[in-house]
């Protein structure tokens, strides 16, 4: 079964996996449960027939219903389990078709390993799980323990080779739980903007969270990734926001679960909030660059030049990772010259602002 956003999911205990698994042979993570999982192989093994095993394989194209790498019947170099999805099915057989998939080998390991909601160290709802996945609750635990931490070493701490931008994902879906699921008071992950580590909130100091960002490009995508957001929640169409923006429809999930989590105050920021502070007043130790912008259109370009102003004056880091697109892994942008940064900004910021005033148009 596949979820809107184009995640794999399975009934197993909320299955789902995203990743692209290392070749057969390489070295891999192993944990506490792999015994558990030999196990399951070797029952798996006993109670599917060949018959079964070959009809499941056929169906699914010999190749992992999870990663997509393919067994040698397609050309491919992976080893291919037959999985069942559950073990106490309601309606069909256990060994029924319907209840069966391929995975991979890798991919299959990492079913049987990952973490359950029992694992986890904060009080987790039905609700909740219905947006997380299994390795959230791995991230969870990490951050329990070693929090706070930056996204490599999370990444690294994984049963599931996960890369950084993946990792990082999940963590915004961390951080904007309480902003998805409606019965949820209280945010569980935070983000320090000083120093881009993440952690559980009560280990966190200075909170990303309502932050605007002095740096012209973090804004830019912070501005962006609510609009998105707030555009979604007003029932305008996903199609008409991609092709407004001009991205992906896997770009429009990530930028809506970025603003989750960052909880952008665009009504503050449109009413003259400056870069570097949190709506109540509270300044970061960045930068603040001058924003004077009002919230009517005749005030636009004021707002680029004010935004643009000051770009050569001062480069501020970007410890949250906030300009990163959604297929790179870049820790660090590039920089540019003052006059480019100019330049560059001022366009960049008249183009999201034309594409977000079309998307209000559409509604």
């Amino acid at each position: 079964m596949t979820r809107a956003d184009g995640h794999h999911e399975f009934s197993n205990e909320s299955n789902e996996q995203t990743t692209t698994s290392e070749p057969d042979g390489a070295e891999t993570r192993t944990s506490d449960s792999a015994a558990s999982h030999d196990y399951e192989q070797n029952r798996e093994n006993a109670s599917v027939t060949p018959e079964t095993r070959s009809d499941v394989l056929a169906r699914d194209g010999h190749r992992c219903q999870v990663c997509g790498r393919e067994g040698p019947e397609r050309g491919g170099l992976a080893t291919l389990h037959v999985h069942h999805i559950e073990r106490d099915p309601v309606g069909v057989a256990e060994n029924d078709l319907e209840n069966l998939t391929t995975l991979c080998r890798s991919c299959h390991s990492w079913i049987h390993q990952q973490s359950t909601r029992a694992d986890a160290p904060v009080t987790l709802t039905e609700a909740d799980l219905s947006v997380l996945l299994p390795q959230d609750i791995e991230i969870l635990r990490y951050l329990a323990d070693e929090g706070p931490a930056q996204t490599g070493k999370i990444a690294d701490s994984l049963t599931a080779e996960l890369s950084p931008t993946t990792v990082r994902e999940r963590l915004a879906v961390l951080m904007g739980l309480d902003n998805q699921v409606e019965t949820r008071d209280r945010q569980i992950v935070d983000q320090d903007v000083q120093t881009g580590a993440w952690g559980l909130t009560g280990q966190i100091e200075h909170s990303a969270r309502g932050h605007i960002p002095s740096d012209p490009q973090a804004l830019i995508q912070r501005v962006e990734d609510e609009q998105v957001r707030q555009a979604l929640e007003r029932g305008c169409n996903r199609q008409t926001v991609m092709d407004v923006l001009d991205i992906s429809r896997r770009t429009t999930f990530h930028k809506e679960k970025r603003a989750c989590a960052y909880d952008f105050p665009l009504d503050a920021f449109r009413r003259g909030g400056r870069g570097g502070q949190h709506p109540g007043g509270d300044t970061t130790s960045e930068t603040a660059d001058e924003a004077d912008v009002n919230s009517s259109s005749s005030d636009e370009q004021q707002r680029l030049d004010s935004v643009g102003h000051g770009v050569g004056d001062s480069t501020p880091s970007d410890p949250t990772g906030l300009g990163e697109s959604v297929q790179g892994d870049q820790e660090d942008r590039d920089k540019s010259t003052p006059d480019e940064g100019n330049v560059m900004v001022r366009e960049q910021l008249q183009t999201a602002i034309a594409a977000l005033q079309r998307i209000n148009a559409e509604l």
